[in-house]
């Protein structure tokens, strides 16, 4: 049965998605865009430059719609938060939801634009790095612990770059050491369940991408949806409440 401090968690964690959600919508406008270091800062119909629209989802001066449809993204982290917070508590759960709310700014524009550009898992690194240290300064072994997970997702998406040469992303190799720290943290089984569940993940997308276009050969599949649901997957059911 979860107490009254839990359920008060839950919908804080609830509430400070939902009040996340345009700025990260804003995020997802600007970012979403095809080719390197590519950022969308004008109106698509008349060119004016985009200003607060990217936040409130129409332009200003034309009234059209930019970015994911009305309230979505609020409503996606609002829930994703939730059950974060509901699964898990203290720096767990601080680390889940911010793996949730530059997730969905990750996962939308892997999927629109096919990269992870350089400003967004660096933050998403940066960001669990800090809360790391902020959370978990006092227990050096958990510190460690999640440092090494870091550097070891680190290196095997280096790895697997170098095998498939270049069938991993810069992008992928990039975001995964603040993936690693948010799923390794609670245990090297927790890092490992990670790499499964977003092998797993992977291959289901690539299989049925294959299927919609009727070909197995020469489909692009982004890979950081996958890495992002690993993840979250071991945060939520994977580790202790705390």
């Amino acid at each position: 049965m979860i107490d009254g401090m839990r359920i008060d968690g839950v919908a804080l964690a609830g509430v400070a998605g939902f009040c996340a959600g345009p700025w990260l919508r804003a995020a997802i406008v600007r970012h979403a865009v095809p080719g390197p270091g590519a950022r969308r800062s004008t109106c698509p119909r008349c060119a004016a430059p985009l200003g607060g629209s990217a936040v409130s989802g129409r332009t200003r001066c034309c009234r059209v719609p930019v970015g994911p449809p009305a309230a979505s993204v609020e409503i996606v982290a609002a829930l994703g938060c939730g059950v974060v917070a509901a699964a898990r508590a203290g720096p767990a759960a601080v680390l889940g939801c911010w793996v949730v709310v530059c997730g969905i700014v990750l996962v939308a524009v892997d999927a629109a634009a096919h990269r992870l550009p350089a400003p967004l898992t660096a933050v998403t690194t940066a960001g669990a790095g800090a809360a790391l240290l902020l959370i978990d300064g006092r227990d050096p072994t958990t510190a460690v612990r999640a440092v090494a997970a870091a550097a070891v997702a680190a290196g095997v998406l280096l790895l697997l770059r170098a095998v498939t040469r270049g069938g991993i992303g810069g992008g992928d190799c990039a975001l995964a050491p603040g993936l690693g720290v948010a799923a390794g943290r609670d245990g090297w089984a927790g890092l490992a369940l990670a790499g499964v569940a977003t092998t797993v993940l992977g291959a289901v997308h690539a299989a049925s991408a294959a299927l919609v276009v009727g070909r197995a050969r020469g489909v692009e599949v982004p890979f950081g949806p996958a890495m992002v649901g690993g993840a979250l997957a071991v945060i939520v059911g994977g580790g202790p409440p705390g």
